[in-house]
This record gives C-alpha cells, sequence and structure tokens, in this order.
C-alpha cells in the first residue's frame, strides 16, 4: 500500500492535486491521529514514524490490526464514501504525516486518473489486511494467531536485521509485546511465555528490542496448526 505520489503510473495532475491539498502534521507518541467512528474528513500517509490502528469491538475489547510504516497511508475506508474511521488511529513515539482533504477524493479532474481510483487502489489492500486479521482471530490457539501476527507484520513492515551472518525479518523496538498481545487475542504475560518457548525452540530469537525471526517456516507451520504449539 504505497502513498500515490511515489507510483509513476498516476497521472501528473493527480499527484499535484494530492500536493497542493495535503497538510503535514506532527504526533507525539499515543497522541491520537483519529478515533473510530469520528467523520472521515482526511486521509493521512505516514511520512516518518509509525501508527497503530485499532478496532474496538462491541463487547468493548480492542484488536490491534495494523501498525502503518512510512510510506502507507490510513483512513481510507471512511474517506472513500463519505463517512466515519472504521478504525482508531494512535502514533507509536513522534509521527509525521501528510493529511489530505476527504473533498479531494471525490473532484473532478483532467487526465488518466481520478483521485477516487487512486483511493480505490488503496481500499483494495487495506481490504486485504482486515481478511487476513479476520482469519488470525479465528485461530484456535494462542501460539497460532501470534505465529500468524508476527507474519503479518514482518511482512507489512519490511524490516530485517542481522543476525550472527544471517539476514532474518524482524520486529523492531516499536512493536511491544502488549501490541502483540492485542494483535492476536493474548494477554502480555502469555505472548511473553510463547515467546521464550520459541526462543528455546530456535523459531525466534530477542536482541535489543528487536524480535528476530530465525524460522519462518516453522512459524508459518505453527500458524497452521501443524507446530509443536
Amino acid at each position: 500500500m504505497h502513498w500515490p505520489l511515489e507510483n509513476d503510473a498516476f497521472d501528473p495532475n493527480l499527484r499535484q492535486l494530492f500536493l497542493k491539498n495535503a497538510t503535514r502534521n506532527v504526533y507525539t507518541n499515543n497522541g491520537v491521529i483519529y478515533l473510530q467512528e469520528d467523520r472521515a474528513d482526511k486521509l493521512y500517509i505516514v511520512l516518518s514514524g509509525y501508527v497503530r490502528l485499532s478496532y474496538i469491538m462491541e463487547d468493548g475489547s480492542t484488536i490491534l490490526y495494523a501498525i502503518v510504516p512510512p510510506g502507507q497511508s490510513f483512513g481510507e475506508l471512511g474517506v472513500y464514501d463519505w463517512s466515519v474511521y472504521m478504525d482508531s488511529a494512535t502514533a507509536i513515539g513522534d509521527v509525521s504525516v501528510f493529511s489530505v482533504r476527504a473533498e479531494v477524493f471525490h473532484s473532478d479532474i483532467s487526465g488518466n486518473s481520478s483521485p477516487k481510483d487512486a483511493l480505490s487502489t488503496l481500499i483494495v489492500d487495506r481490504y486485504k489486511t482486515f481478511i487476513d486479521v479476520t482469519r488470525c482471530l479465528h485461530l484456535s490457539n494462542l501460539p497460532a494467531r501470534l505465529a500468524a501476527s508476527l507474519l503479518r507484520l514482518v511482512e507489512s513492515l519490511g524490516q530485517t536485521t542481522d543476525y550472527r551472518g544471517r539476514n532474518c525479518p524482524s520486529l523492531g523496538a516499536m512493536v511491544t509485546q502488549s501490541d502483540l498481545g492485542a494483535m492476536a487475542r493474548g494477554t502480555r504475560g502469555n505472548v511473553n511465555r510463547v515467546l521464550r518457548k520459541w526462543i528455546l525452540d530456535g523459531l525466534v530469537a530477542i536482541e535489543d528490542r528487536k524480535i528476530i525471526l530465525l524460522d519462518p517456516d516453522g512459524l508459518e507451520l505453527t500458524a497452521l496448526n501443524v507446530g509443536d504449539n
């Protein structure tokens, strides 16, 4: 899910329209960018830092379903249909974002693309995230849900770490064990116990507050409820 300005396939008039209407905002750690059910009046693009996207369930519990890295957008669904935000967005550390007013995406311009076409492209990727989260939440045990969450995060964040001569996928300190619990429906303590077992099994390592995936294939088996849980 990439910021449309980085894609040369988009019409130059469209890129200029976004730039003209973009506003830069800065948030500090845990700062609220918007709340679920707020009017969706802006689309956001992360310039630096990371943003948590959480969803409040009907029973009042909260699911953390995405961490948005630089270059990616959030808040697309409500902007698309002039409704409300479907989630809550908060800053992880210091965060800088671009915001583009919702009405820009419903305007008509001459060229090969329309703002709403660009928005549709972003929504397709966000919908895939929702599908992955739904599958994860319905896995039968915490190790399976945690493994699926780790694999999804490393894919979306794209971080790697050199570990004993190997370049391994990893999660930086911006992802806490509490975050993983909120994604995998488990307490921080239970997440920690699973991670400690996985360290002994050689599936992961933890170094400098990074979770390093040593055996992604083994974690994939665990996510499929095939591995040793």
